[in-house]
């Protein structure tokens, strides 16, 4: 175990997951190196930058460990499989194009089955999987490679649970979930973690571990349609504050209607819980009514009046975060400029170019931009959107017709005389009573 104690941390995949984790591991003493495939991010890090572009607001930053030299980065595979490398986490993505993919861990595995000199071999997965890829993608591949589980290798599952952009919900404030095969793997993961969460918890191996995370994201899946579904089952009631108010309640979170889930890990709870045996057809049956309710949804714009041109603020699925997997906004504008409206969009994170490429719909300058729009629909809680003062808000959104808002974000701003605000699932937002799709 000398090697797995005291050598140089293998982190494969330099996203946030993986920055974050090698980061506080050097701070807390340990040696680490990331691999990644991407040279621009690797060279960003070993300048002691941030390494990518689309979380501007992350509050850590580890420059003080890569001048320490605890803390760099490579894009060579063959500078992690030495021997002194004996401890290697996996942050790689699980998911392509909206959908779950277990390529990129397949792949990484594959690498050290061939090509790893340690033995034995600790693997930690701290990406979120589907519990069935430990078989298929990790111990069919190390042992069709002549590697004997619990000898050459031990297999540990921890996936990340935090929410990196705030310090409530950091790594180190969220209680960490680990799972491993062998009495070997639980206590390497105890002692690596204890430095740099504040509560790790066992669970009964990797799979449950596993599963753990997969459950956690269903659950918030499930509520959020839930929320949806209400607003469309109850028009006659202000959803959206019953929501706030039941949240009051100590087992009760809160959960607002909205026009769509994005993201890759909650929409996907239910397909990463599909690959077990006997949810197949319970998936199936939630993916149709989650595209019902959504296109049912987006449909309410056009209950309220006819929609010219319309201005979409938000691209991102989160507020301050460049991510756009799976965002709701781009249905939204699918759909008006389908139906013929004029669509002008704007993300503060975004470029007016990728704007326009991701959506085809005009670029818009914030504020200005408003004026010439008869509906506003507010899709992303990004900072400059909640902070712009009240008198610009107001000057500029003179001439809305309507304003939809996602989340409540402007819930208690004032509007023009002549400018009616919508919050989804709100009191005065009455669901579509047609068919999906007229």
């Amino acid at each position: 175990m000398d090697t797995a104690d005291d050598g140089e941390l293998c982190v494969w995949g330099l996203g946030l997951i993986g920055y974050s984790l090698a980061g506080a591991l050097a701070r807390a003493g340990r040696t680490c190196v990331v691999m990644d495939v991407d040279p621009e991010r690797v060279a960003r890090l070993n300048r002691g930058e941030l390494p990518f572009h689309h979380l501007p607001y992350l509050p850590d930053d580890f420059r003080a460990e890569v001048v320490r030299g605890t803390l760099r980065a490579t894009t060579e595979v063959a500078d992690v499989l030495q021997s002194g490398h004996a401890v290697h986490i996996l942050c790689v993505p699980t998911e392509a194009n909206g959908a779950i993919d277990a390529s990129a861990l397949h792949d990484v595995v594959g690498r050290l089955a061939e090509g790893a000199r340690a033995r034995p071999l600790y693997l930690i997965i701290e990406s979120t999987i589907a519990p069935a890829w430990l078989d298929s993608a990790v111990h069919k591949v190390l042992g069709d490679a002549g590697w004997r589980r619990g000898l050459d290798y031990h297999v540990g599952v921890s996936p990340r649970r935090d929410w990196l952009t705030d310090r409530e919900r950091d790594m180190a404030s969220t209680p960490k979930v680990i799972g491993g095969d062998s009495p070997e793997i639980i206590a390497l993961m105890r002692r690596l973690y204890a430095p740099v969460c504040d509560e790790v918890f066992e669970a009964r191996d990797a799979r449950h571990a596993a599963m753990v995370k997969v459950v956690e994201n269903y659950f918030r899946y499930r509520d959020i349609m839930l929320a949806c579904e209400l607003s469309l089952a109850l028009p006659d009631f202000d959803v959206a504050d019953i929501l706030r108010l039941a949240s009051t309640k100590w087992n009760m979170d809160l959960y607002h209607p909205s026009l769509g889930i994005g993201g890759y890990c909650v929409p996907l709870a239910k397909d990463y819980l599909g690959t077990e045996k006997g949810a197949h057809e319970a998936v199936a049956a939630l993916e149709r009514v989650e595209k019902d309710t959504f296109s049912t949804l987006r449909q309410t714009v056009w209950q309220h009046g006819p929609v010219d041109r319309v201005a979409v603020l938000g691209i991102a699925y989160a507020s301050n975060m460049k991510i756009h997997t799976r965002s709701p906004s781009i249905p939204l504008i699918r759909d008006l400029r389908e139906r013929g409206a004029e669509v002008c969009a704007h993300d503060p994170l975004y470029s007016p170019s990728e704007v326009q490429g991701l959506t085809g719909a005009r670029p818009l300058r914030f504020p200005e931009g408003l004026r010439h729009c008869d509906t506003v629909i507010l899709m992303t809680g990004h900072t400059l959107y909640r902070t712009v003062d009240d008198a610009t808000l107001r000057a500029n959104t003179a001439d809305a017709v309507r304003i939809f808002d996602n989340h409540g974000i402007w819930l208690h701003r004032e509007f023009g005389t002549g400018t009616r605000y919508l919050e989804v699932g709100g009191r005065h937002f009455q669901p579509w009573r047609g068919s999906p799709g007229n």
